[in-house]
């Protein structure tokens, strides 16, 4: 049974997987110029990215990483059953590295099979949460 203070880490863990997730998809906004009408035209509807695909994307990576919390609370409970005590600190460091490892390898695999890129995920991501009311799921997701 895992110990009081590992079990406070692993929710803190927890909580901060969806701030830290956050975080990782917040990368640097670029400023962009407006397209011309002539681009405009020339967008191909599988090109876009709508609001169902932005959603989809974080449900699967959401999904995926709380199964990679779930595996890294077991391992960790696997080694203090086995007598090992990590100190709190380096637990910590540990599961961050981690779960940041994961979730970069997680991202490029759901992008690359969602056929989007981070930069125009984020942007469109960013458009949809200025229309938050019109866009709800989106900000939900």
């Amino acid at each position: 049974m895992p110990s009081v203070s590992t079990s406070a880490t692993l929710a803190a863990l927890a909580a901060s997987c969806t701030l830290l997730f956050y975080g990782a998809s917040r990368l640097t906004k670029k400023e962009t110029t407006a397209p011309s009408f002539n681009d405009i035209d020339e967008i191909d509807d599988d090109d876009v990215i709508t609001p169902d695909d932005v959603i989809a994307i974080f449900d699967k990576l959401f999904l995926q990483m709380q199964n990679v919390v779930m595996q890294l609370s077991q391992q960790v409970q696997q080694l203090q059953m086995a007598g090992q005590m990590i100190p709190e600190k380096q637990l910590r460091q540990l599961l961050k590295g981690e779960f940041e490892r994961a979730l970069t390898q997680l991202q490029a695999q759901v992008f690359e099979d969602n056929d989007v890129d981070a930069d125009c995920l984020e942007e469109a991501t960013w458009e949809f949460l200025e229309n938050e009311d019109e866009y709800p799921k989106v900000k939900k997701a």
